[in-house]
């Protein structure tokens, strides 16, 4: 296996269109280092492609489909946040 190139934060923050552009474009892969030690690893997105179809094989995929109170999700959703709101509603 090869070992990926080791680059700094000061490296990173100089060159980081170039950077990127080597990571999207050429599919090359970076270990960025701060004060010596690995922080972080930038890699090329096309690794964590998912279909939709990947989506319904999940175990938890539809679990919530038979809730009633759940019909109309963007509601649900704006009536838990209203309950959870510190503000008064004029």
């Amino acid at each position: 296996m090869m070992e990926l190139p080791v680059i700094s934060t000061k490296n990173l923050r100089d060159n980081l269109a170039e950077i990127l552009e080597q990571v999207a474009i050429g599919q090359k892969s970076f270990i960025v280092s701060k004060f010596g030690r690995k922080k972080v690893l930038i890699s090329p997105i096309t690794a964590l492609k998912t279909t939709a179809t990947d989506f319904n094989k999940l175990s938890a995929f539809g679990i919530w489909k038979d809730r009633k109170d759940m019909r109309d999700p963007i509601r649900w959703v704006a009536e838990s946040r209203q309950k959870q709101s510190l503000r008064k509603q004029a």
